[in-house]
């Protein structure tokens, strides 16, 4: 069964390739806690996207659309590309930041954004009940 009433979501980046890349308008499948870690400033999602700093015994698959991302700082995105020893915050008007994930997570290598927190707020829809069997 799929919910219809849009969710929100938290996706902080645990760097190192550890993330799972993210994409406006797309469908498809996501891990997300299971036991959600606690939030700063008491912040409340439906939920908080997986990485894998954590075991994978606290995980649960679902399908999502994502429908929108935003970041404090940068505002609006069309996506987050996670492939790599960069990852690439692609804003809705196509400029693309390129922020270190390896030697120095979170550092960017031009432009004039000072971020001090790379975690982003997700739209969600059409989201699933957990998928079971999949480890």
């Amino acid at each position: 069964m799929t919910q219809s009433i849009p969710k929100s979501a938290i996706w902080t980046p645990s760097w190192y390739e550890m993330d799972q890349s993210i994409a406006v308008g797309i469908k498809s499948k996501f891990w997300f806690f299971q036991d959600r870690p606690s939030l700063q400033d008491g912040e409340e999602f439906d939920f908080v996207f997986f990485n894998q700093l954590d075991s994978v015994a606290n995980s649960e698959l679902r399908f999502a659309c994502i429908s929108e991302i935003h970041h404090e700082v940068l505002g609006p995105l069309r996506k987050i590309d996670t492939d790599g020893l960069d990852y690439i915050f692609t804003t809705v008007e196509g400029e693309d930041i390129i922020v270190n994930a390896e030697e120095e997570p979170g550092k960017t290598y031009e432009g004039e954004f000072e971020v001090d927190d790379w975690s982003v707020i997700v739209g969600l829809t059409e989201v699933s009940e957990p998928i079971g069997d999949v480890v």
